[in-house]
């Protein structure tokens, strides 16, 4: 079940007023392009909170997984929202996402999810209900929100938005070193990049919530930027009282 007072962002204003003066920046991308790292420095430097809405959409696929649930199935991807319990929950520096009052850790970047996550993060009806959980975030602090619609849908008033890209050879490369030191997966680049190109193709070409820059977002591409380039690049457009109680620096 989504957790009580869910909502809060939209009886805020999230479906129509303007809300410039909540901290909230919004890094969408591909994957590869070093949303989650830049998102994650970014919040250190300001003394925020790094939240990443794929690691949602991960978590109800790995559940889904968990269950036994044959994909396509819609109905029974749903009726687990009702069944378990999905949370956001706020912790220093990052938003974790918790079933049932677990984490359930770096599995969720798993080859096995990676490759069934699509049939949840592209149905509709299961991005609607996610949304209202996603809209639940507090922002006491300053929230740095990667992934794909943060700009777009979720959070289309946020004051500051950046789309990231890069070239597919550099995500691929990018992505295989994740999964050989992370997870300890040993694919071939071709392989990685395969899966990212097919991972593209579902999220851009997705009725609902498609893979786009705002209008208003500040595109950077990060094919030969270092992470810490990157973050010069987007602090310069974060207001200053953002920065109050932060703990890091981008030298």
């Amino acid at each position: 079940m989504l957790p009580e007072g869910s909502d809060r962002f939209t009886r805020a204003g999230w479906t129509g007023e303007d809300r410039l003066d909540l901290q909230i920046a919004t890094i969408d991308g591909s994957a590869g392009c070093g949303k989650s790292s830049v998102a994650r420095k970014l919040a250190d430097c300001c003394g925020g909170r790094m939240f990443s809405s794929g690691r949602v959409y991960r978590a109800l696929t790995w559940l889904a997984l968990e269950q036994g649930v044959e994909f396509p199935d819609r109905d029974r991807v749903l009726s687990l929202l009702e069944e378990h319990r999905l949370e956001i929950v706020a912790s220093s520096a990052v938003f974790r996402v918790e079933v049932d009052g677990a984490d359930p850790g770096d599995v969720l970047y798993s080859s096995r999810v990676t490759g069934e996550i699509h049939h949840v993060s592209d149905d509709p009806e299961v991005r609607k209900a996610v949304l209202t959980l996603q809209r639940g975030l507090p922002t006491d602090r300053p929230v740095f929100a990667e992934g794909r619609d943060m700009g777009t849908v979720v959070f289309p008033q946020a004051p500051v938005k950046i789309f990231l890209t890069a070239s597919i050879e550099e995500r691929a490369r990018r992505r295989q070193l994740e999964l050989r030191e992370s997870l300890g997966e040993e694919l071939s680049f071709e392989q990685v990049q395969r899966k990212l190109l097919r991972r593209d193709a579902f999220d851009s070409e997705r009725d609902i919530s498609p893979l786009k820059a705002a209008p208003d977002a500040q595109q950077i591409d990060t094919t030969s930027l270092s992470i810490e380039e990157v973050v010069s690049t987007i602090m310069e457009r974060i207001p200053q009282d953002w920065s109050r109680g932060a703990t890091g620096s981008t030298s």
